[in-house]
């Protein structure tokens, strides 16, 4: 999957620091948040809370404006 996300240009100037690809050191701070919070009770169930919803919530149209 891919995915686009806009950077401050603290985050491109800490990747440059460390002689990184920006992407590189975004999976990196990505990954290290989701192994900071992996098993945490709050996190599992928030996570369960959503297939949840998923799983039985009818999908709606988006709102019209």
């Amino acid at each position: 999957m891919q995915v686009m996300v806009e950077v401050t240009d603290e985050i491109r100037r800490e990747a440059e620091k460390r002689s990184l690809p920006v992407v590189d050191f975004v999976d990196t701070l990505v990954r290290k948040g989701m192994e900071a919070i992996q098993g945490r009770v709050s996190f599992d169930s928030a996570i369960e809370r959503i297939r949840a919803l998923r799983s039985s919530a009818p999908i709606s149209p988006s709102p019209q404006r």
